[in-house]
């Protein structure tokens, strides 16, 4: 295996675009070719370096790809490959004792996740380590909600850190796994348990919330009629809907999504009670933050209104909570995803298979746009795969919101609704949580029929499988509960992962240059 250190580096703003020089491991403090009083002198470089801070979560290695419909899905059994010998590649993750797959994959895919994530994690404490003393160079409640913003993306950036490699904090909250870098220091930072890790999290969490209660999201009223989120371009769209120039904020870690973020992590360490509270916060502000998508603008178009108003919206931009711009987005899913009117050009080993047939019931399949909009029927050698085509769009074709068209998104006010029904003392509570979302998936006339919480847990799961596709949440919910996964291939069958192996290995060289070798050599003892 080659070396390459484990870097937490303050990047250097180029355009909106950081560069990166290297020091030593965990060197958070390195020369840089622009002074950070330099860069950080007036609101606009404090704009700047967030706008880096959102381009290096759009990597493949987070969340453009691996952290969402690719990797994460495959690792979930949301999603197989469709030929060939990487039919079983999800399940390389997890087979330690698999060596050749493990290395391979370890070096590249798991290994960067690591990497990009503290990389960015560094820039925020840049900002936050300067935004203190230039409280003057900013306007009205933009300090606030800066620095809200901040100490929010930290805390969720650890957080996904934590569930891909710490155990679930249901099952083994003492689990030492990652270190909380909470500060710009050379410092070796200690691996913390899981549980000390997630108090970290909800302590900064609980600070960003604070100083996100001056965010616009938060403090003006929303109409819940306006039509999408994203604003661009057209000052008409925003005069005849009513949309404010900070729908927009969607694209930038708001007050609700530092409430949302916190009822996963209460729920991640079986904190029902606190969860339930952060996620009914949200639900409350449904109705005038996060409309309901309307269910035939799903997968119907009117291509004749010039306004766009009857273009699809499959990502449901009005209920995202958080979501990522990735402007070049349908690029990314050439030869993993099809769109329906064009025809697949890419290698066979590559195709995504969506594995969904059990979640949506026959007889009520044709109600739910999840399953008519969220796959397509490709045939190859005979075979038949239903394949996904949420985010094959282009914001050019009139078929799609053009302001919808490249975001992917990373939180929605739909999971609120789950994690409540989850949560609730009163099961039968729960089922009514479940019954809004389904009643604005078009499943208002099937009405669930649980006589047990076993059987509200059941249909959650389903909710999870058909509402994520493509968004990688699956992967948590079953590491969570501590359930194995099966991965259903078309073409090689099913294979059972034991959640023993749900969690990922820390990079070799973190453990080499950390000086936690021994740390590592007795976990590997007791694995054993």
């Amino acid at each position: 295996m080659n070396k390459y250190m484990i870097k937490l580096i303050l990047a250097v703003l180029v355009g909106s675009l950081f560069c990166c020089s290297c020091n030593d491991w965990l060197d958070v403090e390195p020369n840089t070719e622009m002074d950070r009083n330099d860069l950080f002198k007036d609101e606009a470089g404090f704009a700047d370096a967030m706008s880096g801070v959102y381009a290096n979560m759009t990597d493949n290695n987070l969340y453009g790809k691996n952290l969402t419909w690719y990797m994460l899905e495959l690792m979930g059994g949301g999603a197989t490959y469709t030929w060939g010998n990487n039919a079983n590649f999800a399940g390389f993750y997890f087979h330690k004792n698999n060596s050749h797959y493990m290395e391979s994959l370890k070096l590249s895919d798991v290994d960067p996740i690591w990497n990009k994530i503290y990389n960015t994690i560094a820039n925020l404490n840049s900002l936050l380590a300067c935004i203190d003393d230039k409280q003057d160079v900013f306007g009205g409640d933009d300090y606030a909600v800066f620095k809200g913003e901040a100490l929010g993306l930290r805390a969720f950036l650890h957080f996904d850190l934590l569930r891909l490699f710490g155990e679930a904090g249901t099952v083994n909250p003492d689990h030492e796994c990652i270190p909380y870098v909470g500060k710009l220091t050379s410092e070796v930072h200690p691996l913390l348990t899981v549980k000390q890790c997630s108090e970290c999290i909800l302590a900064d969490l609980k600070e960003a919330k604070k100083l996100l209660e001056a965010d616009p999201m938060y403090t003006d009223a929303t109409p819940s009629a306006f039509v999408c989120s994203a604003v661009t371009g057209n000052s008409s769209y925003r005069t005849r809907y009513g949309i404010r120039d900070w729908h927009n904020r969607r694209f930038h870690f708001n007050y609700y999504a530092t409430l949302a973020t916190m009822a996963r992590v209460y729920l991640w360490m079986g904190d029902k009670q606190n969860a339930l509270a952060c996620a009914k916060e949200v639900i409350a502000a449904q109705e005038t933050v996060f409309p309901w998508v309307n269910s035939t603008l799903v997968q119907n178009a009117n291509i004749e209104n010039t306004d766009k108003y009857g273009c699809k919206d499959p990502t449901f931009c009005t209920e995202q909570i958080f979501a990522l711009n990735i402007t070049d987005l349908p690029d990314r899913m050439d030869g993993y995803m099809i769109e329906g009117e064009y025809a697949f050009q890419g290698a066979d080993g590559n195709l995504l298979a969506i594995n969904t047939a059990d979640a949506f019931e026959p007889a009520t399949q044709a109600l739910d746009p999840r399953y008519t909009y969220l796959k397509k029927a490709y045939s190859m050698y005979g075979n038949e795969f239903m394949l996904s085509t949420k985010y094959y769009k282009r914001a050019d074709d009139y078929n799609y919101w053009p302001w919808g068209a490249d975001r992917l998104p990373l939180m929605r006010v739909s999971e609120m609704y789950y994690i409540a029904a989850e949560c609730e003392a009163d099961w039968q509570e729960g089922v009514k949580h479940l019954e809004a979302v389904r009643g604005h998936r078009g499943l208002s006339s099937a009405p669930l029929r649980c006589g047990s919480k076993d059987d509200l847990q059941n249909e959650i799961e389903k909710e999870y499988r058909k509402e994520f596709i493509a968004e990688g949440q699956l992967f948590y919910y079953f590491k969570r509960l501590n359930k194995s996964v099966t991965i259903t291939s078309p073409m090689s069958g099913s294979n059972t992962i034991e959640p023993n192996c749900f969690t990922l290995d820390r990079p070799d060289d973190e453990n080499t240059y950390g000086g936690r070798d021994k740390d590592n050599a007795q976990t590997k003892k007791d694995e054993k």
